[in-house]
Parts: structure tokens; C-alpha cells; sequence
């Protein structure tokens, strides 16, 4: 049934705790881009109308992205940072009705159909979640029934008015009033869209909090966070979805929901277990285990590798690889018998560096995250959460304990390795090794 509402997907953002990777809205996720889920998922839920916020950076790749059939796209680009900025730019774009959505998270079917199930014409309501634990964001402040009388941004821990955090999913009965009260607070990049929130609840009177499951909801804000969206997602995949082009060799054992995408050959003596999802012309080799994980296209998985709730770029090439809880980028290659370890000797929480801040990851399993067009030498090794930039080389043999930087070549010394700027190109194309096999 079509909706009279307008989504806004803010994609604003400039990914700067992303790295190794660039950019979030774009990411492609079980062969799809971020943004492209989002437009299949709104006009899903009959949403037919979508206005994009983009920033200089990223405005002309968000623009390539395939738009469905019967959705129509607006696109409009903040000149300044924060989510306040974001309402300016959408003035001319909107009016009425408006369920605003941050375009670097993920929202179950279920987490916007409850929402919208929720919402009163007249009352801006706001998505939120318990988390159980502290987060520093956004905090309500409610009464027994769930009405909003303020946002609190980061309390101190203990002072929280209320178990309760907010989420940004919006619903908003009147857009033009509230790009008007958010004039007001513009200058405030951090928290100028928080208090212009408040600032149109103290005018209309009252604000509804509808609190999702915490499970509906997945942000990207750190390059880790890539694995929780694909969780999600493979969640959601329902049946075996092999195309007819696929070539399965004998003892080959499929369990669980797939998509196999046209083109793949699958080797013998290999297992699949769902739900995993594959790209277009990618070898699966002999003897691989392949679980819970995302392999983009044009991908070789060769002899005796497991790949393991990961997610998997284009152009890949794995042989003899173990490859846990990790996410890797496009044109990667790993030579035989690298290893991620995704697990600390304590089996306690892992940490990553971000800025040069220690942050706590939420995982007691993380593997590596690589950049685009890395090649790993044989024997390697990474230790868990470990970040190598996009553009490096690193040697063989060598055990991996530190981020690496983009364009880096690592060799062994005497007491362990060295970082140098990498001079050299991977090459971007192995059809002539494809041919083969």
C-alpha cells in the first residue's frame, strides 16, 4: 500500500572511523550496496518517495546507485557537517510527512513495521531500544507511558533518566516546523539535531518513544560493525535461492538458506552452511568450509579454506586460508596458510584502535579487516581486530600485532618488521589465472 510519507536517508557523514574502508552508504553487502537495500526495504514497506542527503564527497558515487522501479530518489547534498545540516539541505525537498533513517544503519523489515505501526498522526515519535547496558548516545526521558519529554545526550553513567536510548528513526508529523525550530540550532554540528528535538516537543506538547527490539537495528559506525549488518541480513534470507548456471561438483553438501549467484563452481568435497551468500563467477575450491558469511564476485576460494562469518569483498583470492570474523575489501589476496586469528588467549572482549583511541568493540571474536587491493604473503598471520590499509603489501611469514597504514609495505627484521610507503600497484585483474581453473 503506498504511504504518504517521505523517507530521508541521511548518507551525510564522512566515514572517518570507518577506515579501512572509505565510504558506509556504499558498502556492498551481500551483493548489494547499503543504500540499495535500503530503497528495496522502504518500497517493501510501501514508501515510494526517498530524498537522499549526501555530502561533497560521496555525491556523485551515491548517485550511480541503482534506484528500483517504482521509487523515486531525490538527492540533495549538506555543505556542512552534522545531522542539523542535514534538515537544512532537505527544505526545498520535503514537506508534510517524514520518517527520517541514518543511511549507515540497518533496520530490520520488522524494526520499521513495528514503528510505523506505532506512530499517531500527530505525535512525532521517536525509534528506541534498551539496551541493557551503557551507551554513550542519546538518552530518553519518559514517563510510564512512553512519552517523551527530552532528549539527554550522554549522561554520566548512572545518572541515565531512563533505560531507554534513542535510535535515529523519526517520525516527524510536520517537516517544514521543524526544519524552522532547526534554524535555530544550527550552528551546533554535534547535538544541534538533538536539541531542535526537543526544542518541537516543548512546542507540540508530547512525543512518543516506540521502543524496537535491539536486534532490529544495526549501525555501521566502526569498520567491525560491517559484520553485525551482514548477520542481520543473512538472518533474513529465507530459503536456497542456486542459479541454474551454477556448476556443483559431486560431495558437495549445501545446509542451511543460500544465494548462489549465476555463474559459480563449486569444487568437491566442499561444505556450505547457510546462510551464506555468494557472488557472481566465484570458485569455490575442494575441500573448503564456507559458513555464515558474505563472498562478493569474481572471488577464488582456493584449496583446503574456511571462511567463516565474514564478509568477503570482489575479487578475492584465498588458498590454504583461514579467514574468521573478518572483513575484507575488493582485490584481495591471501597466500597460503595466513591465518586471522579472531580470538583473544582470555576470550575477553576485543579492542581497536580509532584515532588513536582505544575503543571496546562489543566482540569476543574479531578477525581483520582489510582495505582494497592488499596482498598478504604466505604464512601470515593477524592478530584479532587488526586494521591493514587499503593499497599495502605485507610479506611473508610475518606476524601481524599492529594497524597497518594505506600504502604500506611490510617486511620482517631482525626483531620483527618494518613499515615503509608501498611504491607498487596491485594488479587489478587475474583472468589469466582464471582461465585455468
Amino acid at each position: 500500500m503506498k504511504s504518504a510519507i517521505t523517507a530521508v536517508l541521511l548518507a551525510g557523514g564522512e566515514s572517518t572511523r570507518f577506515a579501512p574502508f572509505t565510504e558506509k552508504n556504499s558498502f556492498i553487502l551481500l551483493g548489494k550496496p547499503l543504500l540499495l537495500w535500503h530503497y528495496e526495504q522502504l518500497l517493501r514497506l510501501g514508501i515510494t518517495h526517498v530524498v537522499v542527503v549526501t555530502n561533497e564527497l560521496n555525491d556523485e558515487y551515491i548517485k550511480t546507485i541503482e534506484v528500483p522501479e517504482k521509487l523515486t530518489v531525490s538527492y540533495v547534498t549538506q555543505k556542512n557537517k552534522g545531522q542539523v545540516q542535514a534538515l537544512l539541505a532537505i527544505e526545498k525537498e520535503c514537506s508534510g510527512e517524514v520518517l527520517l533513517l541514518n543511511a549507515s544503519d540497518y533496520y530490520a523489515d520488522a524494526g520499521i513495521t513495528t514503528f510505523l505501526h506505532g506512530i499517531d498522526k500527530n505525535t512525532i515519535a521517536l525509534g528506541a531500544i534498551k539496551t541493557g547496558y551503557y551507551f554513550p548516545g542519546g538518552y530518553l526521558k519518559v514517563d510510564a507511558n512512553n512519552i517523551v519529554s527530552e532528549i539527554i545526550e550522554k549522561p554520566k553513567i548512572g545518572e541515565e533518566p531512563s533505560d531507554i536510548v534513542r535510535i535515529l528513526i523519526d517520525y516527524i508529523p510536520d517537516i517544514s516546523l521543524f526544519i524552522e525550530v532547526a534554524k535555530k540550532h544550527s550552528s551546533n554540528a554535534a547535538s544541534g539535531y538533538e536539541e531542535a528535538v526537543n526544542a518541537l516537543m516543548k512546542m507540540s506538547g508530547n512525543a512518543k518513544a516506540i521502543v524496537l527490539d535491539k536486534n532490529m537495528w544495526k549501525p555501521i559506525k566502526y569498520p567491525w560493525n560491517v559484520l553485525d549488518v551482514a548477520e542481520l541480513l543473512l538472518s533474513e534470507m529465507k530459503g536456497t535461492q542456486i542459479d541454474k548456471s551454477v556448476v556443483i561438483k559431486e560431495h558437495v553438501i549445501i545446509e542451511g538458506p543460500v544465494v548462489i549467484e549465476s555463474g559459480v563452481k563449486i569444487f568437491e568435497g566442499t561444505k556450505i552452511v547457510g546462510p551464506v551468500y555468494i557472488g557472481k563467477n566465484t570458485i569455490i575450491g575442494n575441500n573448503n568450509i564456507i559458513r555464515s558469511s558474505s563472498i562478493g564476485d569474481d572471488c577464488v576460494t582456493g584449496f583446503n579454506s574456511d571462511i567463516t562469518r565474514s564478509v568477503i569483498g570482489n575479487n578475492c583470492w584465498f588458498h590454504t586460508n583461514y579467514v574468521g570474523d573478518s572483513v575484507v575489501g575488493n582485490n584481495v589476496s591471501m597466500g597460503s596458510g595466513t591465518v586471522t586469528a579472531n580470538l583473544r588467549l582470555d576470550d575477553g572482549e576485543i579492542q581497536s584502535i580509532i584515532k588513536e583511541e582505544k575503543i571496546n568493540t562489543g566482540r569476543n571474536k574479531l578477525g581483520v579487516l582489510v582495505g582494497d587491493n592488499v596482498r598478504i604473503g604466505v604464512n601470515a598471520s593477524t592478530m584479532p581486530a587488526i586494521k591493514i590499509g587499503s593499497d599495502s603489501f605485507i610479506a611473508a611469514g610475518i606476524v601481524l600485532t599492529q594497524d597497518i597504514p594505506a600504502r604500506s609495505f611490510v617486511r620482517p627484521i631482525a626483531t620483527g618488521f618494518v613499515v615503509k610507503e608501498n611504491t607498487k600497484a596491485a594488479a587489478t585483474s587475474r583472468d589469466s589465472f582464471r582461465k585455468v581453473l
